[in-house]
């Protein structure tokens, strides 16, 4: 009977073992199937979010805006005008280089009452030539202000330079950028007054010009014989009150009769 019960104990024991091995073998096998299937889904998931992301992607956002016909032609013909305003500036430059151009390019602010002095330039005469421009302020007929310039021509020669202190002026450069001075009226008036009682000295032209303000102007003269001048400027109130000027005067030779 021992033996019996010893013989079921452990028949009974190895059963035990058997559907222990194949339970846990079974629940194992879940897990792993679980697992895959967890991965499979986070797969999808993320491929779900990537293939979302292309679709709210800014990139192809600002790609859509922009492809505004009207718009870009805008945008074309701004560049177009932009760039012949260059070209303008450059031929402008460069012209004295192939021609016999001298010339004084000045950017300044003056205070109302001063007078822009500029130019220095020697000429084939051996004499130097300033260029005066005196503004003031003038009440235009619709009520705006416009500015009135006065320019003069003035040429001196290299003792009178000397004896009144216009060294800073004088300069072998035929073509000179920001050469210039604010001067005080008393100053211009006693150097007008001893320039007529000095030979050689004299005043070429005295033109004056009337526009409105920021508005550029620009001034011809001369004739058949005679050096020709062409004065640009552009005058304008400054947020302190003074006269900014733009300035650009520019002397060729004598023309041909």
């Amino acid at each position: 009977m021992k033996k019996v019960s010893l013989i079921l104990g452990i028949a009974l024991a190895a059963l035990i073992v058997v559907v222990g091995y194949q339970s846990g073998h079974k629940n194992d096998s879940s897990a792993a199937k679980a697992s895959s299937t967890g991965h499979a889904k986070s797969r999808e998931r993320l491929e779900s979010d990537v293939s979302g992301s292309h679709e709210k992607s800014p990139v192809s956002a600002v790609t859509r805006r922009t492809t505004d016909p009207k718009r870009e032609a805008e945008e074309v013909k701004v560049l177009r005008r932009e760039l012949e305003t260059v070209k303008a500036q450059l031929e402008k430059i460069s012209r004295p280089l192939g021609q016999d151009v001298l010339s004084s390019t000045v950017n300044c602010e003056i205070i109302p009452g001063e007078t822009l002095l500029t130019g220095g330039y020697m000429t084939a005469d051996g004499n130097y030539e300033l260029t005066f421009l005196t503004p003031r302020s003038v009440t235009l007929k619709d009520g705006s202000e416009g500015f009135e310039v006065k320019c003069i021509i003035f040429s001196v020669g290299s003792d009178f330079v000397e004896a009144h202190g216009l060294e800073k002026f004088a300069t072998n450069a035929k073509n000179t950028l920001q050469h210039g001075e604010a001067w005080k009226q008393d100053e211009v008036i006693k150097t007008f007054q001893a320039a007529s009682k000095t030979d050689g000295a004299g005043v070429l032209s005295t033109p004056t010009v009337t526009g409105r303000a920021s508005t550029p102007f620009t001034l011809s003269f001369g004739g058949a014989g005679v050096a020709q001048f062409t004065i640009e400027a552009t005058v304008a109130r400054s947020s302190n009150g003074n006269f900014a000027i733009q300035s650009r005067v520019e002397r060729t030779p004598k023309a041909e009769p």
